[in-house]
């Protein structure tokens, strides 16, 4: 509220202090409304600075979500890795006790289904005890393998055609175990 004149002049004061202390009192009204302003700038600023630490709280809110997520994302990814790891490992392993079996089993595929793999353990190519566990798969189950195939009549063996001697030759043979082997296996020469 401004200072009115006749309220000084009311006092008793001169029209030269009336006037002296009407423009003092401008003064500090002019004064405390640049004052005021300059608080309403600073309050202003302030004001902004809060808004922006609020927007950046809610962007860290939001970030820390997406960092759970993230890393819910990630224990996921280890998870599957694990279990792809694993499977891995297996099918390795299988394949490995497959090509060790190849050879002689009638079936890979049925031994492998039969096989105790719990203490098998893949070596690089070699699968560490498979030798003890197909030993005792071979004599529990052995229809699994092929069984080997007894002699009959006079078949020569792997392939090899029978040696043919004279009887000279063999008569000539100084060992008599031998002598009488060839005998046995040339009888149609001394018939």
């Amino acid at each position: 509220m401004p200072m009115q004149r006749e309220f000084l002049r009311g006092l008793g004061l001169e029209e030269e202090t009336v006037t002296k202390v009407i423009n003092e009192h401008h003064s500090n009204i002019a004064e405390t409304e640049k004052r005021a302003n300059d608080y309403k700038a600073e309050l202003d600023i302030a004001n902004d600075e809060l808004k922006n630490r609020d927007e950046q709280i809610e962007d860290l809110k939001k970030s820390t979500t997406d960092n759970e997520d993230l890393q819910k994302q990630l224990d996921e990814y280890k998870a599957n890795n694990e279990k792809y790891e694993q499977e891995l490992q297996s099918t390795r392993l299988n394949n490995a006790i497959k090509l060790a079996v190849a050879k002689d089993a009638n079936d890979p595929d049925d031994v492998l289904a039969l096989l105790d793999k719990s203490d098998l353990e893949l070596d690089g190519d070699t699968v560490k005890g498979l030798d003890d566990k197909i030993t005792a798969l071979r004599e529990s189950k052995p229809y699994l393998f092929e069984q080997p195939k007894g002699k009959t009549g006079r078949t020569p063996q792997d392939g090899n055609p029978p040696q043919s001697m004279t009887k000279e030759q063999i008569m000539g043979m100084t060992d008599p175990i031998a002598r009488q082997k060839a005998i046995k296996e040339n009888m149609n020469l001394f018939n």
